[in-house]
């Protein structure tokens, strides 16, 4: 019995894996050659996506969502460092490495990925890449006071509540009662999922209509819950302000880059996007003006209210490259418009490997890499197997291993997949 729920709840989980939640739905649509406009730039024939880097191969690690421990075997897998948890030395002098974003959710170590990250960022700026994924998006955007719900307040997908105790932990001592609360908070969202309340119940302390994940806490720990819950969501949201490292670092990641006649970005690119692109002297001046409206209440009114706003969350959550021969027709003409570039490269739509499409013109790179993705999809899961109290939803055991693929790119645009080794 209990193999045919398991075989049950992982059929729905692969389903729902394949698809993140975004919450608010797709982006408005994008007029094109508008940014020249908001950039006030001088018109131009035709602008270019430079070349930012000099290197010979470029490497490339796709979304790792809350797994510090891959995003360390795969950095170590390549041996571009001297040492992985210090690393002081680039050993490979004519190489890079791009992150393709989504350093954060659904795993429960997102707070290390970024920290991890950084640090390589912060140390090889000339030689490491970090993008912008549409969850490092969202987290800004929740930073704005009159967005509600936020993107955090679902109850899948995004903040899982093992994460609680690392953002916690930056203000004072996790104790006892912190790890009562979070395995009290991971039961009830199992009961959640059992009656597939995932998309309407809210991950808050409470709510004046509808369900709140404190509903599913047995009554003698809600008051506990509701006031731990609301002090670990303030300091999740107050690792992201713009006063924080770490808030000013996930502002300055990239929307694009352009690197090896490649250009990367999280979700895709389709004609109105490359058009706002095309509106900038380069890639480089568009990832300088974003920067330019990160700040904690500017993003949300910038993304939602000005058209290179909407281009760039779009070009985060966009999936339409992925749609065919009509899709591959698209984009090569899309590429045809921007010197120097051949490829596009995209993380954000998970598979089990990456992808080379539209004749290696199109790299999908994420390939499930964070193994709680890749055990459970968008659930909130525990390391070890777990059910709700009917036994009606089960997660299953974590995937040890660090599985799923990273390429290298070379000049001449040649992909090598490199495979896990465990």
């Amino acid at each position: 019995m209990l193999f045919q729920i398991l075989t049950a709840v992982l059929v729905a989980g692969v389903a729902m894996l394949m698809m993140d939640f975004h919450g608010e739905g797709p982006p408005p649509s994008v007029a094109p050659n508008t940014a020249k406009q908001e950039q006030q730039a001088s018109p131009q024939k035709k602008k270019e996506a430079k070349l930012t880097k000099a290197s010979h191969t470029t490497y490339v690690i796709g979304d790792l969502h809350g797994d510090v421990d891959c995003g360390k075997y795969w950095v170590d897998r390549i041996g571009v460092v001297d040492d992985i948890e210090n690393p002081t030395r680039w050993l490979e002098k004519d190489a890079s490495l791009v992150f393709m974003g989504d350093y954060i959710d659904k795993g429960p170590f997102s707070y290390q990925t970024m920290l991890f990250v950084k640090s390589l960022t912060d140390a090889f700026p000339d030689k490491v890449t970090a993008l912008m994924g549409n969850h490092e998006m969202e987290a800004l955007k929740d930073r704005h006071p009159r967005r509600v719900p936020k993107y955090m307040h679902y109850a899948y997908s995004v903040v899982h509540p093992s994460e609680f105790r690392n953002f916690v932990g930056i203000h004072r001592e996790v104790n006892d009662d912190d790890e009562l609360v979070i395995e009290l908070l991971l039961n009830a969202t199992l009961e959640i999922y059992a009656r597939q309340l995932q998309r309407s119940a809210r991950f808050v302390p409470e709510v004046k209509s509808g369900a709140c994940v404190v509903d599913f806490v047995p009554e003698e720990n809600k008051e506990l819950v509701k006031e731990r819950l609301a002090e670990y969501q303030e300091a999740y949201l107050s690792a992201f302000y713009s006063n924080t490292t770490l808030g000013k670092w996930v502002e300055n990641l990239k929307v694009a880059h352009v690197e090896n006649g490649v250009i990367f970005t999280h979700g895709g690119i389709d004609t109105d996007i490359a058009s706002v692109i095309a509106g900038y002297d380069s890639v480089d001046a568009l990832n300088q003006y974003v920067v330019a409206n990160a700040g904690n209440e500017r993003f949300w009114e910038f993304l939602s209210t000005t058209q290179t706003g909407q281009a760039v969350e779009k070009m985060l959550f966009y999936r339409g490259n992925h749609d065919g021969e009509q899709a591959c027709r698209e984009l090569s003409s899309i590429l045809d418009g921007m010197d120097g570039v051949n490829q596009l490269a995209v993380g954000h739509t998970p598979s089990e490997n990456v992808r080379q499409l539209c004749g290696n013109q199109f790299l999908a790179l994420d390939s499930l890499l964070g193994r709680w993705i890749r055990t459970s999809g968008n659930y909130y899961c525990p390391t070890e197997t777990r059910g709700s109290a009917a036994g009606n939803f089960v997660c299953p055991d974590l995937e040890q291993r660090c599985l799923g693929q990273i390429v290298k790119i070379d000049q001449d645009g040649a992909v090598q997949v490199i495979e896990s080794a465990q």
